[in-house]
């Protein structure tokens, strides 16, 4: 089923988008390559449903005007600073003859043999991966069976991942995607917990220590500076009295 995104002509630019949004509307941009940007605007509801589903790499029908019909992927999204919604949107008009690059979400499915069995400590290095593919070869998402990582010793690494022929994924093959890290014996995280002996001790005698300052290249301790300045507030107070 192929997806549907309707836009209008947007007149309202700068500014005065905020008046857009606040009416559910949100301000987008049409562009591609070498051809002139447009400026849309699409409801916010209906871009949030669509969004969910397609993400930034499955190709959307843009619909302008209820007329022209075009290609596109949603490229990039800004959000709010504070709220987890969309502002703003640009669509690329895409050359379906074309190879494109995009990052695709990665779906991680099954469970760890290591994890379940051995009391590992799952670790995803990783939650997308770029590849390049023409536009109607991309994958909405890909899937990483964990079911092989039967070892501390098991990993999967990008060289690992499968995909179809038509998609080319990029980066280093060596690159980590998830593994397994064994659990923490009950020494090591009594060690964590709790502070050593020494650490113990040096955070008493930093506490206790006299601080020194620096007068005029010499070390003066804390006591002398206090004495100091207790004097100096003595013969103020004593200079103040013989004014009166």
């Amino acid at each position: 089923m192929e997806l549907v995104i309707e836009a209008q002509a947007r007149t309202v630019l700068g500014k005065q988008n905020i008046k857009l949004r606040k009416q559910g509307i949100l301000p987008a941009v049409l562009y591609g390559s070498g051809k002139e940007s447009v400026h849309l605007q699409i409801a916010s509801k209906a871009f949030d449903k669509i969004y969910r589903k397609a993400g930034e790499n499955t190709l959307v029908n843009l619909k302008i005007d209820g007329k022209t019909e075009t290609k596109v992927l949603i490229h990039d999204v800004a959000k709010h600073f504070m709220r987890d919604e969309a502002i703003h949107v640009d669509f690329y008009e895409v050359d379906l003859t074309k190879k494109t690059h995009a990052k695709v979400p990665l779906e991680f499915i099954g469970i760890a043999p290591a994890v379940k069995e051995l009391g590992g400590i799952l670790l995803k290095v990783a939650n997308e991966i770029e590849v390049e593919a023409l536009p109607a070869d991309l994958p909405h998402k890909i899937e990483i069976d964990l079911t092989g990582l039967k070892t501390f010793e098991n990993t999967i690494r990008l060289a690992d991942v499968k995909v179809s022929d038509k998609v080319k994924i990029l980066g280093n093959p060596d690159d980590m995607i998830v593994s397994v890290q064994a659990p923490r014996s009950e020494e090591e995280l009594a060690s964590l917990e709790q502070p050593t002996a020494e650490a113990e001790k040096a955070a008493v005698e930093a506490l206790t220590k006299v601080p020194e300052a620096v007068v005029e290249g010499e070390g003066v301790s804390a006591e002398s500076v206090k004495a100091e300045k207790a004097e100096k507030k003595e013969t103020k107070a004593e200079e103040k009295a013989e004014k009166k």
